[in-house]
């Protein structure tokens, strides 16, 4: 499955159109007004840090969602799982389908036993989760319902 990323490149564009956005503030006439009437400097700030702080904020989310998917590739249990059937729940996340797989698990720990599991794959990887193909998984200890693919 998709392992979460930074493209530093997309994102050091977006920090600088933010600094540049306070700098300006900083740098316009006091008396330079918005087309509502607003001083242009407060609007420079207010949107830069604006800006800033919701790239950050995104940068934030990123590294938190990369840095569980590791956690739970160490600790979590390895077993490997048949796909018995794999279907679309109708719902896209960023044009890609939501599936729903039914999974057979075998661990060391719980034997054999079936999962409903629903992950958004994308669609040049869904041949690759055929009915009868078997991928390797983690299974949380506590939760032995809760998977993810490891591959």
């Amino acid at each position: 499955m998709a392992t979460w990323g930074i493209n530093w490149s997309v994102f050091k564009v977006f920090i600088l159109i933010g600094v540049a956005m306070i700098v300006a503030g900083f740098l316009v006439s006091p008396e330079a007004k918005t087309d509502d009437g607003h001083p242009l400097k407060i609007f420079l700030w207010a949107f830069g840090g604006f800006w800033l702080v919701s790239d950050l904020a995104l940068i934030l989310v990123i590294r938190f969602m990369a840095a569980r998917r590791k956690n739970a590739l160490e600790t979590w249990m390895p077993a490997t799982a048949k796909v018995l059937s794999a279907s679309e729940t109708g719902t896209y996340i960023n044009n890609l389908p939501k599936i729903r797989f039914t999974l057979e698990v075998t661990s060391d720990t719980h034997g054999v036993y079936q999962v409903e599991h629903r992950e958004v794959v994308s669609f040049l990887q869904i041949a690759t989760y055929a009915a009868g193909s078997v991928h390797p998984v983690r299974v949380e200890p506590g939760n032995p319902q809760k998977i993810m693919f490891a591959d």
